[in-house]
């Protein structure tokens, strides 16, 4: 069957429209059989010719009711009701003898005994179709099928309980955990290991817990910066993306933007000047984040599909840290945390930008946070995933950067009886932080092979034992934990390095 295979008009009313215009401004031949459609998820190919036992009729009908669907409503749900209708044929139509010019309830009960409880929500899909198509006046459904699919009860698809249960692969991350990230993000960035777009993009789904279309929808001047009496102050205009019968970019939330992530925007959109030239494209219109094909989509060019967003994050994430992850997971964080702080229903839902309240009420379902009780043992099992430690272990403070410098000494005062040194610090500007505690998560730290670091995270342990006995909330005693996975695997490596200098003095 050909691409654009025609139909005789005349048998076949009312006639399809020559040309069509998606809701994002894609144009197809509705006469056509394949119809190559898109938006800012993913682009597909829509296929009618592979309905062959389905009559002209139905086909024609069905091709009116996603001619409409795609005028009027956004391509992923066109998508949707397009792809659950074929799977419906190939499972229950495909391999019969006759060419079908109805669907009977017979169809009907066939697909749902084919389903389970995971995938009823299928059938529901199908059911708006059909539903919608009877309503536009192209009913291509019995009525005995119509009256059983408009009283069944069809459960949709399960949604929240990685949320509810705290799914340590598929929910929120832990404090830990996004601790983890952002230490890896910052290193593997420091270091070359990863680009500035991915260095990016991963950071604004820490800061804002995004939908991965938002993020594709982004263009240059939705960073606002304006000068204040404080310096340079940023603001980011969120395209809300997902509003029904909206395109992408047709509505907008104004977020707070920090400074840390306003510069880093700043350094994206100058990066982008060589690509704005070569595709001769003015700044306002710019994509933050540039794709290798123009695309089709008015208004759009250039842009990143949400697919594509989505798997620079899970590859970022997945490549510096090893952790399990995907984009949905940023932004269960977000609402989970928001709740755990004690925020209400209104307040989550408008960091998650939603119309009201309904879709939050899971995260107040949620199981209470589990806090581990971490001791040595503990520590010394979870040291070697966590990859706190961002230095290097050094054997003599002579190998050390500034290792001639006495003041570059890191000590821990606080230690009883303990005089040793924990390290050199490798940093040759002024450094804020509270030495030694970030010391042990910062790559300009040098521990020495001898150092007291046993005692240094006894007492840290210690510390957090007695806070928490004492009452103290999680969110306090819980603070420096990754400083003491660190300095159990500075522990660890250290031992792994006299072992070795033992080998060799042998």
């Amino acid at each position: 069957m050909t691409v654009r295979q025609k139909v005789d008009q005349t048998e076949l009313q009312p006639p399809l429209p020559s040309t069509a215009t998606t809701l994002e401004g894609i144009e197809f031949h509705p006469n056509d059989d394949v119809w190559p459609v898109g938006g800012l998820t993913h682009s597909e190919r829509m296929k009618f010719g592979i309905f062959d036992r389905l009559s002209r009729r139905m086909v024609h009908r069905l091709k009116w009711a996603l001619t409409i669907s795609l005028q009027n409503k956004s391509f992923s749900h066109s998508s949707n009701l397009h792809n659950q209708f074929f799977r419906f044929y190939r499972v229950v139509l495909q391999d019969s003898d006759t060419v079908h010019d109805r669907i009977e309830l017979s169809h009907i009960l066939t697909l749902k005994s084919r389903l389970n409880a995971a995938t009823e929500w299928k059938l529901a899909v199908v059911r708006i179709l059909l539903s919608d198509m009877e309503n536009l006046g192209f009913g291509i459904a019995s009525n005995d099928a119509l009256e059983y699919l408009t009283a069944a009860t069809i459960r949709g698809n399960i949604k929240g309980t990685s949320i509810r249960t705290r799914d340590p692969e598929k929910g929120a991350f832990t404090d830990t955990e996004l601790l983890t990230i952002q230490s890896a993000l910052n290193d593997a960035y420091a270091k070359g290991e990863i680009d500035l777009d991915a260095f990016a993009i991963t950071w604004l789904f820490l800061a804002y817990g995004p939908r991965p279309i938002q993020i594709a929808a982004l263009k240059e001047k939705d960073l606002l910066v304006s000068e204040g009496d404080e310096g340079r102050q940023y603001a980011l205009r969120m395209p809300r993306a997902k509003q029904h019968g909206q395109k992408a970019r047709d509505s907008f939330k104004t977020r707070y933007c920090g400074k840390q992530v306003g510069n880093l925007l700043e350094r994206v959109i100058d990066n982008n000047k060589h690509r704005r030239k070569r595709f001769g494209l003015q700044e306002n219109e710019s994509p933050m984040f540039f794709a290798y094909r123009e695309g089709r989509l008015p208004g759009l060019r250039y842009h990143v599909t949400s697919g594509e967003i989505g798997r620079v994050v899970n590859n970022t994430i997945g490549q510096i840290t090893g952790l399990k992850t995907n984009a949905r997971r940023f932004r269960i964080t977000l609402a989970q945390r928001a709740v755990d702080d004690g925020k209400d229903k209104h307040t989550v839902a408008e960091l998650l930008d939603h119309s009201d309240t309904q879709n939050v009420e899971v995260y107040f379902e949620a199981s209470p946070a589990m806090v581990l009780r971490l001791d040595r043992h503990l520590a010394m099992e979870m040291a070697p995933l966590a990859h706190a430690f961002a230095g290097v272990v050094v054997t003599t403070e002579q190998e050390a950067r500034r290792g001639g410098d006495c003041s570059s000494r890191i000590f821990d005062r606080s230690l009883n009886n303990v005089a040793e040194a924990l390290g050199t610090c490798g940093q040759m500007s002024f450094c804020g932080l509270a030495a030694p505690f970030a010391c042990y998560t910062c790559r300009h730290f040098q521990p020495w092979i001898d150092g007291p670091h046993e005692e240094f995270m006894a007492a840290l342990i210690a510390d957090r034992d007695r806070m928490e006995a004492e009452g103290y909330s999680p969110k306090i005693y819980t603070i420096r934990d990754r400083t003491i996975l660190a300095a159990a695997e500075v522990i660890q490596l250290c031992a792994v390095k006299r072992e070795i200098s033992g080998e060799v003095a042998a």
